[in-house]
């Protein structure tokens, strides 16, 4: 899912890109269409190292006018960086730098799907959009090819080290919430865990697995439709993204990999293990791996007592100081 947090940065009155401090940019291409991208501006004519931010997965706009303000699906206090780097946000196909959110009947924010996204969101797209736009911005000679960073939340966490693998000048990734393996086996996990917890019965999570592999037949029988869905997202979008494991592509890296996960976040974390072993059986040592204990996806401390939910404290802030500070190790 997209991550979500609000701001304070100003009111919601006559937002743009220059105004919360961005230079708006295009490039096109007959396959991608239009690529629109965002470059934190700068006074400074000295080139600063790129840190790359990769959102997670929807439509939903960069920046999004709510009541008493904007909320951002850039999870990163971007303004504390810009003494370090340019930091660059790229908008989904379609998707505008700042749009309006209604609200659904059940009261979750939602915003209406761009045609644009429904028929090019792809992991191929991300993944070259990203790509093309770093290559221009470095022969455009506005950014240090010396550092580039690539940080991934999500399903942009899913995305970073493609771009890092084909992209020769990325130096650093960071990964927060991101799997390991194809993102159709953690569903398969999480029944398998309810029944050994004894939340369900081994029945029914038999019958909740036989289930998930039909519908993944059905996806990979017609990967190019974006007319079918499953979980929000169109078949092209799943099977794009699982064509390949994300592990394929950090093995083959040999740059400093920052990842990072919470305990219970049931989309990704057991996937995500699954990586440590790897480079620890492959003898690799260019991978820091953190797990929170009782952290959720986006980094909420969970408390419960008695099994029971109490609540949810955002540690989000903490989890990236401690990313940026291992960024800043020699």
């Amino acid at each position: 899912m997209g991550l979500l947090f609000f701001s304070a940065i100003l009111n919601a009155q006559a937002i743009d890109p220059a105004r919360l401090g961005f230079e708006a940019h295009q490039l096109k291409t007959q396959t991608l269409g239009e690529v629109n991208y965002y470059l934190t501006a700068t006074t400074d004519d000295t080139p600063k190292p790129l840190l790359v931010y990769l959102d997670g997965s929807g439509a939903d706009p960069l920046f999004q006018q709510v009541e008493g303000g904007i909320t951002s699906t850039i999870a990163l206090n971007y303004q504390q960086l810009l003494d370090a780097y340019r930091v660059l946000v790229i908008s989904k196909p379609g998707v505008p730098f700042i749009g309006e959110l209604s609200v659904a009947e059940e009261e979750v924010p939602m915003h209406k799907e761009p045609a644009a996204y429904t028929e090019r969101l792809s992991l191929a797209w991300r993944v070259e959009s990203t790509h093309l736009v770093i290559q221009k911005l470095i022969g455009e000679k506005v950014i240090d090819p010396e550092k580039v960073v690539v940080l991934g939340f999500s399903e942009g966490a899913q995305v970073a080290p493609f771009v890092a693998e084909k992209n020769q000048y990325v130096s650093h990734v960071l990964l927060f919430g991101g799997n390991g393996l194809n993102q159709f086996f953690d569903p398969i996990i999480t029944a398998r865990q309810k029944a050994l917890t004894g939340q369900i019965s081994e029945e029914d999570a038999q019958n909740t697995i036989d289930s998930l592999y039909l519908i993944y037949q059905e996806i990979y029988a017609q990967p190019a439709s974006t007319t079918k869905r499953w979980w929000g997202h169109t078949f092209k979008r799943w099977s794009s993204f699982t064509q390949r494991d994300p592990l394929d592509a950090l093995l083959k890296l040999d740059i400093p990999i920052y990842m990072a996960n919470g305990s219970l976040d049931e989309n990704s974390v057991l996937s995500a293990d699954y990586i440590k072993l790897e480079f620890i059986r492959q003898g690799k040592q260019n991978l820091t791996y953190k797990t929170y204990p009782n952290y959720d996806h986006q980094f909420n401390e969970l408390i419960f007592e008695n099994g029971t939910f109490k609540d949810a404290i955002p540690q989000l802030d903490k989890v990236l100081d401690a990313a940026i500070s291992w960024l800043k190790e020699p």
